[in-house]
């Protein structure tokens, strides 16, 4: 406990500071803005997700509620008046009636297309609502595996471009889970990740009631993918801002995964306020007639 108040401590001083390096260069900004954080599910430490980073919201001015359900979305009013959405749900092993419901995706839809900002990391937005294939086209990608379990692996940065990412450089996540994922082929990608690990090419044979969905990712023969892993996109008026990365909190302690998810939030807090941007990258193009 000491350990993660030191680590909750240090990250809001630092974000006091490098929130007022951005504010110098006109980046986005949380300052005055109406978050609600929804938070819930039995895995990737949802509690102590709200415990971490709402300090670090309201340290740069932003005005947050914090819920452990899905209900608020029902909220109209309330959701009219929400300029960002961070939802750290994971619904793997969350009984079915505490899961996303019908009428609840259509509130958080709603309110998306009419500007307000959707973010979070790994299960919490990417492995959360899985029967329901409209929220997965609206986050932009759904979880597959984790090949691997818990494993090493780098992240490289291929739009430094971006207000996002500019000025980090490539990294490695250690201790963690590298998500292979069904991706939108229209988001704007903005970090990636390879799978280089010998075992993927593990040749078995099974009998078939022997096969789960665990296997799957050693069937594929995925090495030498790359798969997405930090990407936003719109949808409707809305902006959203994923990253796969964040099985542990500890994550959060490499300063690039922690820069980067604070500057996805501003970035998504702001579709009421800027321009839209043309984020469609379309991976797949016609040749020219």
């Amino acid at each position: 406990m000491k350990y993660f108040k030191l680590i909750s401590f240090s990250l809001t001083f630092f974000f006091l500071v490098s929130s007022f390096c951005y504010s110098q260069n006109s980046l986005p900004t949380l300052k005055g803005k109406n978050i609600i954080f929804v938070y819930g599910g039995s895995i990737h430490s949802p509690k102590e997700s709200a415990d971490l980073f709402v300090p670090i919201l309201e340290a740069e001015g932003a005005k947050v509620q914090v819920f452990d359900n899905f209900a608020v979305y029902e909220d109209q009013n309330l959701m009219n008046e929400t300029d960002l959405i961070i939802q750290a749900f994971t619904d793997f092993f969350t009984p079915v009636e505490n899961r996303m419901n019908d009428k609840q995706f259509k509130g958080l839809q709603i309110a998306i297309l009419n500007g307000t900002g959707f973010s979070g990391w790994h299960g919490g937005l990417g492995s959360s609502n899985t029967a329901n294939q409209r929220y997965q086209f609206m986050v932009g990608g759904q979880f597959v595996s984790h090949p691997g379990g818990i494993t090493n692996f780098k992240v490289k940065i291929i739009d430094s471009t971006d207000l996002i990412t500019k000025d980090i450089g490539d990294f490695e996540v250690k201790n963690s889970e590298q998500y292979y994922m069904l991706i939108d082929p229209n988001i704007r990608v903005l970090a990636v990740t390879e799978f280089t690990d010998e075992t993927y090419q593990k040749q078995v044979n099974l009998k078939l009631e022997q096969i789960n969905y665990l296997d799957i990712d050693v069937e594929n023969q995925i090495k030498g993918s790359v798969i997405p892993v930090i990407w936003k996109k719109n949808y409707g008026k809305g902006r959203i801002f994923y990253s796969s990365i964040g099985h542990s909190l500890n994550d959060f302690s490499l300063p690039e995964v922690m820069n980067i998810q604070m500057r996805g939030f501003r970035w998504a807090s702001e579709g009421k306020y800027v321009k839209k941007e043309n984020i469609i990258t379309p991976i797949y193009k016609l040749k020219a007639q």
